[in-house]
């Protein structure tokens, strides 16, 4: 598709703004797709004499509108950073509509510019409507999915070990057994007790999470001397200038360096561990890295370690989660969280 001289350097203004647009294909096609298709619509409205009024965002939901929201959704791409395009777009391309449809009288430099505002913003209440609704199942997903692993943590580790101690409590009471023998019960009824107090205490500090007026790194260092004391195989170190992320970002991203701190536990007891947070300018990225005996990535491991609520929570955020691990070889788990005010 060759782009006309304009609007390629309009959407080099673009993606020099917005890298992440043009480094990923499928937003820069979706950018080149919808710019041309609002610069169409602006000179049909024009050569009509359809633009009159400039007011659209109560008139319009159109399904490749929609899609276009749905996709942003996807790929994270807040709506603000579009509406900032949009008025890039607007600024930049306004002198030359101007010429292209030759206006020249002062009412059609304005009936002009009220076409290009019509075509350009007419997208965005679809758009922001999709960008909306995607969000708000990814949220009520990771919702369910959280309810689900409560579930199997309290049926499979909870109930399992109250369970099993209660047995051996039953077999002391029920064979009478020789002293040392039952010592040796009682012993090992008590260890699975504590460890299910344990679990439960972990899912406990876990629902309770909260990072309050700390910044992440230190509302972490609270959370992990609740849930693994005395642990000296853990340490926790922070890079560049710490600062504040939003608070909702903060509480999520907590939540999901949690869980993989709680799958160490649970999957590389004994092993070493490392956090580092990042803080730069442009993101806040925490890596989590353990030297225990690792897994094979795969569905079944995403379900088994969380890793899919992790994924979900990650992407509210308009995070990145990337988790590497292979057997014998440890595990990393690294989140990346744009900083901004959003």
């Amino acid at each position: 598709m060759t782009i006309p001289a304009p609007l390629a350097d309009v959407l080099a203004e673009i993606g020099d703004r917005f890298p992440e647009l043009a480094d990923d294909p499928v937003l820069a096609r979706s950018l080149l797709e919808n710019v041309t298709s609002m610069i169409a619509d602006a000179h049909e409205r024009y050569a009509a004499g359809a633009a009159d009024g400039s007011i659209v965002s109560d008139r319009y939901l159109d399904p490749d509108h929609l899609a276009t929201g749905a996709l942003h959704a996807e790929h994270a791409q807040h709506p603000a950073g579009a509406m900032l395009a949009a008025e890039m777009l607007f600024d930049a391309y306004l002198p030359v509509f101007v010429d292209e449809v030759g206006a020249s009288t002062t009412e059609q430099v304005l009936r002009a510019a009220r076409a290009l505002h019509a075509g350009v913003w007419s997208r965005f209440p679809a758009g922001a409507i999709a960008y909306t609704e995607a969000l708000r199942q990814r949220v009520t997903t990771t919702n369910l999915d959280s309810r689900a692993q409560i579930a199997r943590d309290l049926h499979d580790r909870v109930a399992h070990g109250v369970l099993a101690g209660l047995q051996r409590l039953d077999l002391v009471l029920l064979t009478d057994p020789p002293p040392a023998e039952r010592t040796d019960q009682l012993e090992a009824a008590g260890r699975l007790l504590r460890a299910a107090l344990t679990d439960v205490q972990d899912l406990a500090v876990s629902l309770h999470a909260r990072v309050g007026d700390d910044r992440l790194d230190d509302a972490l260092r609270r959370h992990v001397d609740d849930l693994f004391p005395g642990d000296d195989r853990l340490t926790i170190t922070t890079t560049g200038t710490p600062g504040v992320l939003p608070n909702w970002k903060a509480e999520e991203a907590l939540t999901i360096l949690l869980e993989a701190l709680t799958n160490r536990r649970k999957h590389a007891p004994g092993s070493t561990a490392v956090v580092t947070v990042e803080w730069t300018t442009a993101a806040v990225v925490a890596v989590v890295r353990d030297d225990g005996p690792g897994f094979t990535p795969g569905a079944d491991a995403d379900g088994r370690l969380g890793q899919r609520t992790m994924r979900e929570r990650a992407g509210i955020l308009g995070a990145r989660l990337d988790v590497e691990s292979a057997p014998g070889a440890g595990t990393t788990v690294r989140l990346t969280v744009p900083r901004g005010s959003l």
